[in-house]
């Protein structure tokens, strides 16, 4: 026989009656705010769950880590926090927001590194000389001569001149992120794109960037003013790695809360490039790892007998209107599937897990995404299910790429509301 603790199932219960859109609360710690990030969670929902069901020391896991919101409010919350992300740049991120720095020491950094590259501009020939050394490969060079003018490459090229040239590490990787805030922005930007933080970049032709020395001096004024002490006796784990293969010590995670990627939504090295290969990540290797990406385009096949009975259902419904769209669903839940084995096995018996995720539409198809991986979950990996709840979206909060109107088509249908999944891992009860 197995089952839930009752206190935990109890708990879990009263914390799903909640309102879980927080439309009204204060977007909590300042750290949030670092770098834009699309389809970020209110770190009020992970809050929730993490003072809910956690106490002082015990482990909390974000194994999709995105932006940090999770691990920052577990280390606010004196939580031993670990994340985990495939991405570079979210890892780069979780990283700085996570890692106690001085905001005059920042401020010093920022203001010689402005100075430096005010003064290299005055020297073009030499920049376009380290441009060229900074982008051997032809690929890499075409992508930067069609996304940035001529004139923000020069200013790139300074600001990044300087940032390699700080000689403390966490600074240095600061100021990376700073850096990256001023190219992958919700509107305006340093690039000839409309809107990088919702990955779906588009050039405008007509669009006059804002200048990259002037947007990297108001980002550092802004941004050292976040760098407020998360007083927190435990210092994160954060790590670049996959769940579906990393080897999380088994039985040793209190809670996780997690935002997986949504199944054919958002593509995140889409956008993340855009500053990634400035920071020496060419094109060929980014495209390497985008390849790995939960849900990502594949020719792989996967047998739909592994799925339960209402998976492969939703997967032949969408057969019929598209093949290759079912090729790519059924490759995503199997991802997803390897994704909630590695969870499984990292919560310690009786303790839960939150999945935060939306639906699909597909060829007109709701797909189903929360009740499929709610199924997966339950009949194939083990888990029990606490619920499948839904969670309104604050529009003006969420950036994501949506608008109210009588006319919404794709991404705009279906990212008004989304879904928590509640699942524990059972414990044997001794007999």
């Amino acid at each position: 026989m197995i089952r839930m603790t009752l206190d935990e199932g109890d708990r879990v219960d009263r914390l799903l009656q909640a309102d879980l859109g927080f439309h009204d609360a204060n977007g909590g710690h300042m750290r949030h705010g670092l770098h834009a990030f699309a389809a970020k969670f209110p770190p009020q929902l992970p809050a929730w769950f993490i003072e809910g069901l956690t106490e002082s020391g015990d482990v909390v896991l974000d194994p999709f880590l995105g932006s940090g919101t999770t691990v920052v409010e577990a280390i606010r919350l004196h939580r031993r926090a670990m994340g985990i992300d495939i991405d570079p740049l979210a890892v780069l991120m979780s990283r700085v927001k996570t890692f106690p720095l001085d905001s005059n020491r920042v401020l010093d950094y920022g203001t010689a590194i402005l100075d430096h590259a005010r003064s290299n501009l005055c020297h073009p020939e030499r920049l376009l000389q380290r441009v060229a050394m900074r982008f051997v490969e032809e690929k890499d060079r075409q992508f930067v001569d069609y996304w940035f003018l001529p004139s923000t490459v020069l200013e790139l090229e300074a600001l990044m001149e300087g940032i390699e040239a700080v000689d403390e590490p966490d600074y240095r990787q600061f100021l990376l992120v700073v850096f990256s805030s001023i190219i992958v922005t919700k509107s305006g930007g340093v690039s000839m794109a409309r809107d990088l933080a919702h990955s779906r970049p588009h050039k405008v032709a007509t669009k006059v960037p804002k200048s990259a020395i002037d947007s990297f001096h108001k980002r550092i004024l802004k941004l050292a003013s976040t760098l407020t002490a998360l007083d927190s006796p435990y210092e994160p784990v954060i790590q670049q790695g996959d769940i579906r293969q990393l080897d999380v010590v088994e039985n040793s995670v209190d809670l996780i809360v997690t935002s997986p990627p949504y199944a054919n939504a958002i593509d995140y090295v889409r956008a993340n490039k855009f500053s990634l290969v400035w920071m020496g990540r060419p094109l060929r290797e980014l495209a390497v790892l985008r390849s790995n990406y939960i849900g990502s385009e594949s020719d792989k096949l996967f047998e739909w007998n592994m799925f339960p009975d209402r998976v492969r259902s939703i997967l032949s419904a969408l057969d019929v209107k598209d093949h290759h769209k079912a090729g790519l669903l059924a490759r995503y839940f199997a991802d997803m599937r390897q994704a909630m084995k590695g969870m499984y096995r990292a919560l310690k018996p009786g303790k839960s897990a939150f999945i935060v995720v939306g639906t699909s539409t597909m060829r007109g198809l709701d797909v189903e995404t929360p009740q499929s991986l709610a199924s997966i979950a339950q009949d194939d990996i083990g888990y029990r299910l606490q619920g499948v709840v839904e969670r309104s979206l604050d529009r003006d909060r969420r950036m994501m790429p949506a608008r109210w109107g009588n006319r919404l088509t794709g991404i705009e249908q279906r990212m008004h509301t989304e879904h928590v999944i509640a699942l524990a891992k059972p414990q044997e009860v001794e007999r």
